[in-house]
């Protein structure tokens, strides 16, 4: 008996970004290549991360620092060398930070600094200042786990990346950057979701955080009255679903497992539709989570993981029972 099976695997294609970061980002280039390959989103909230106890160790080379979380206890104790390869420099010239405080009407203050949401890198050579890298304290999580940085940190980050999810959107026909820009659910949100925290701003509490796929990996096994015509398709890739479509049917299975309290259409009747992948009469398909965030809804939680298979998963049987696989 023939069978056919495709495992996609989700993961962040960049770091989660606050509203506030948003809103300073969304007409960066830079930015904008990160996303492309993007096109599902999560809005979702978590209690504000800050970089505390910053204390530029100038001696050994080393910034060494603290990340902590509202109402969290732990802490995550990091040390970051100037010089390493994603900085693009070799040391010739000092290098200094800026930071970007919490409070706006804060200034530079005595070591260590304290209730910073931005480190930035600067080279200082003999004619101009050189910007090299900014971190926010999920950028910066984001390339250690995923080995892009040397840092050393001691905790566990899957503690600092819980979030509780308000809203999952699509954006297939422009970049989520553009769909995001004025984006009337986005601003509901902000308007009317008390922050977690006393005092904090929701801007800094609301979060985006942007999915590609990491890999589309289907499986097909034939039997013995298999058509000759069926068997070469498959392995030609020939009637494969195009990215669009899946990152459609992506939207789908993520509203129907969570019921985001935002979305206005919860897809019922999912996996049954005419733009997701109910007409490719897959036998299994799976949304795998191939970071170590969790996404909290009403009803429990997702769990991803950073191993070759990944954590939780939204699985889908024989074009009828949706399930979530716990890793």
């Amino acid at each position: 008996m023939d069978r056919k099976s495709i495992i996609n695997q989700l993961e962040l294609a960049y770091s989660a970004l606050t509203n506030f970061e948003f809103a300073i980002v969304k007409d960066d280039p830079i930015i904008e290549r990160a996303l492309e390959r993007a096109s599902l989103y999560v809005i979702a909230q978590r209690h504000v991360l800050s970089f505390e106890n910053i204390i530029p160790n100038e001696t050994d080379s080393i910034l060494e620092f603290e990340i902590h979380q509202r109402n969290n206890p732990n802490v995550l104790k990091c040390k970051l060398p100037y010089l390493q390869k994603v900085f693009d420099t070799n040391g010739e010239f000092p290098i200094g930070i800026a930071v970007n405080y919490i409070d706006k009407k804060k200034t530079y203050d005595e070591i260590p600094l304290c209730g910073v949401y931005g480190i930035s890198f600067i080279e200082f050579n003999k004619t101009e200042e050189r910007f090299l890298i900014w971190f926010s304290p999920e950028k910066l999580l984001q390339n250690y786990w995923r080995s892009e940085i040397e840092c050393e940190i001691e905790g566990n980050i899957r503690d600092f990346l819980r979030y509780n999810v308000h809203y999952v959107g699509k954006a297939t026909k422009q970049s989520i950057l553009k769909r995001l820009t004025g984006h009337s659910t986005l601003q509901d949100i902000i308007s009317l979701e008390h922050p977690f925290t006393y005092n904090d701003l929701p801007t800094f509490e609301i979060a985006i955080l942007c999915f590609e796929f990491k890999d589309n990996l289907e499986i097909q096994s034939f039997g013995d009255n298999s058509n000759v015509e069926d068997m070469v398709a498959a392995l030609t890739g020939k009637n494969r679903p195009k990215q669009e479509k899946i990152f459609l049917d992506a939207e789908k299975a993520l509203i129907k497992a969570m019921k985001p309290g935002y979305n206005k259409e919860m897809f019922n009747n999912y996996p049954v539709s005419k733009d997701g992948l109910y007409n490719d009469n897959y036998d299994a398909i799976s949304y795998t989570f191939m970071d170590p965030i969790t996404l909290i809804y009403e009803q429990g939680q997702i769990e991803g993981g950073t191993s070759l298979m990944g954590g939780d998963a939204i699985i889908i049987l024989d074009n009828k029972t949706v399930k979530i696989i716990k890793e």
